[in-house]
């Protein structure tokens, strides 16, 4: 025991085990019970070689003079002073350079030599309690790193991705010496770093497209840090540790030269940090009563550099399994009309913003280290999603995926049980050809809820299907109920859509109708549209129910949107033979029509989904229209 050896070494005998169980509160505390075991030994001695009784020597002491009894306590202060001294020079000149070499070793031997450790220095301090570490470096060792970026097909599958860190100096303050003396568990108050820095690469071959894909099932293969120390150490503690400010970069890939994600502001606390034997066999690195982390101002930029993504501030919390994202957005890095010219096609350019949006019970590990998304539920507040297309701009016609290829294809591993979308809105705008103003829809107050949204292919059956159910106002006026069925055991084009709208004023479909469709209604109430219809590969088919009343429209020029003489005479025509002003008229019953429309399979699933409504609605307003 280290009380004895220091007693030993003092001269002194050794007081019985039972005298060591309650540790000194510090070593100014020892010190003093160093003093009173040499008093009492002292007057023992005395008794002992004089024969006197435990009275006499009580008396004796009583007699003793103040300087003898101060020559005594000065000694035994002295002595362990200058012990402790001896310790301190032997860590200083011994102890501190065996450290570090094992450290290094180990690191090494651990990371099965793919990573090296370099150390400037290593200082303990006995009278403060504190270790500090100076010039830590952690990186890849080069000849691996060569390996990786001459060799484009990447042979060494075993290696995702390379870390670079470094800290100018890593102070462990105010660790327990009498723990670690008494039972090798070392208490650590306060963990600081200065001039934390962090570069990780990440490889785009090498992410897994399934999370257990890449991860090893050996526990004796896995990276532990419990190893590290395990032979000097049972086991490690620290109480508090923040890291502020750290310099972190991020590559998408290997050859990257432009990172993906820069942060400099950011804050990492974790509370009651443990390692041992049961976080190591239960295959975790560390467990904690709480991680958080904080990152402001965070910023993406993907590969094509088509979009930006910010985040005004990301929390993350490893031990309540949450990431909260605060004013996240998409913003596009080229106006409308650029924009296209980069695509150099016809396309579809989005904006988008959320004032919040919540990750629960996720994989916070996994998400960062492998962009895998493993979540019970993603919660998004007030979503702004604005999307628009130009039709003047070259089309390059090509084949459209299906929302099922579309998952199976994502190039991260994607599993989230419950989406919802709460207060939402969406906004669509088109050009139409020959046009220059857009046409709008809106969908407003929107709230949704998604299931079943998954990239695992090993999950795609016929008893799992992706669910979409929503409620919004449409144009800001008429409710509507929607629902979409995505069976999962098929690549093809293959749903269901049904839905309901009621009591909408149709001069609430204008901003869409005049730009596009060169149609003004004036008036006219969508008393309710139901519809239900079933989509593949090759047409849709259902049933439309569409009632209605009091239709009144004009038909417009192509030139100025106005009616003019010409087009007042077509529609007052148009009234009166091929429109139909009510649905139902006179006595007769609502009209229901058929829904049938052959696909064009160069459009995606929303424009399939409108053309088949409009085929149902097209003969009921116009029954002559073929």
């Amino acid at each position: 025991m280290f009380f004895k050896t220091l007693l030993s070494l003092s001269g002194y005998p050794t007081p019985n085990d039972k005298y060591l169980q309650i540790p000194p509160l510090s070593l100014f505390g020892y010190t003093m019970c160093v003093s009173v075991y040499h008093l009492c030994s002292h007057f023992r001695r005395i008794a002992l070689t004089r024969n006197f009784s435990y009275i006499d020597v009580l008396a004796k002491f009583i007699t003793m003079s103040r300087k003898t009894i101060f020559r005594i306590v000065l000694y035994s202060f002295l002595s362990a002073v200058a012990l402790l001294i001896c310790i301190q020079l032997s860590f200083t000149l011994y102890f501190n350079n065996r450290i570090k070499t094992a450290l290094l070793e180990e690191v090494v031997k651990q990371t099965d030599q793919k990573y090296d450790v370099s150390i400037v220095k290593i200082r303990t301090n006995l009278f403060r309690q504190s270790i500090y570490i100076s010039g830590f470096l952690m990186k890849p060792v080069k000849s691996n790193g060569l390996l990786l970026q001459k060799d484009s097909t990447l042979q060494n599958r075993s290696v995702i991705q390379k870390y670079f860190f470094s800290a100018g100096r890593i102070n462990f303050i105010n660790f327990d010496v009498f723990s670690y003396i008494f039972r090798k568990n070392l208490i650590i108050s306060r963990m600081e770093l200065e001039i934390p820095s962090g570069k990780i690469y990440r490889s785009r071959s090498t992410l897994s497209k399934h999370p257990k894909g890449e991860l090893p099932e050996d526990p004796k293969t896995m990276f532990s840090i419990y190893h590290l120390f395990s032979k000097k150490i049972h086991s490690l503690q620290i109480i508090n540790i923040k890291i502020s400010n750290a310099d972190i970069v991020v590559f998408d890939d290997y050859t990257d030269i432009v990172p993906s994600i820069v942060s400099k502001e950011n804050e990492l606390k974790i509370s009651n940090l443990r390692i041992d034997k049961l976080s190591d066999d239960n295959g975790r690195l560390f467990v904690a009563d709480s991680v958080h982390l904080i990152i402001n101002n965070f910023a993406y930029t993907p590969k094509d550099s088509l979009y930006s993504f910010r985040v005004k501030k990301l929390m993350a919390s490893y031990s309540d399994s949450t990431l909260f994202l605060d004013s996240f957005s998409l913003v596009p890095n080229y106006s409308k009309r650029e924009f296209a010219n980069e695509v150099k096609k016809q396309t579809d350019r989005f904006k988008i913003s959320a004032k919040r949006v919540g990750f629960n019970k996720i994989d916070v590990k996994l998400l960062f280290e492998r962009n895998i998304f493993i979540s019970e539920k993603l919660d998004i507040d007030s979503l702004s999603l604005s999307a628009y297309r130009d039709k003047n701009d070259i089309r390059k016609p090509q084949r459209a995926k299906s929302l099922q290829q579309i998952l199976k294809n994502l190039p991260i591993y994607s599993a989230v049980d419950t989406i919802s979308l709460n207060d939402a809105t969406i906004i669509y705008e088109e050009v139409a050809p020959g046009s220059v103003k857009p046409g709008r829809v809106t969908f407003n107050s929107l709230n949704a809820t998604i299931t079943g949204f998954t990239s695992d292919s090993t999950l795609f059956s016929k008893f799992n299907i992706l669910k979409v159910d929503a409620t919004c106002m449409l144009m800001n006026k008429g409710r509507l109920q929607a629902q979409y069925r995505f069976p999962l055991n098929t690549s093809k084009m293959e749903f269901k859509c049904s839905g309901t709208l009621t009591n909408m004023p149709m001069t609430a479909l204008n901003p869409m109708l005049e730009p596009n469709a060169r149609v003004s209604m004036k008036e006219g109430i969508i008393d309710v549209m139901d519809f239900s219809f079933y989509a593949n590969e090759y047409a849709s088919k259902g049933k439309m129910k569409f009632a209605y009343h009091d239709l009144k429209m004009d038909i417009l020029n192509k030139t100025n949107n106005k009616v003019g003489f010409l087009r007042g005479i077509e529609t007052f025509l148009a009234h009166l033979v091929i429109i139909r002003e009510s649905n139902p008229s006179g006595n007769h019953p609502v009209r229901i029509t058929e829904i049938n429309y052959p696909r064009d399979p160069t459009r995606f699933i929303f424009n399939y989904s409108w053309k088949s409504i409009y085929s149902g609605i097209k003969p009921i307003i116009s029954p002559s229209s073929k």
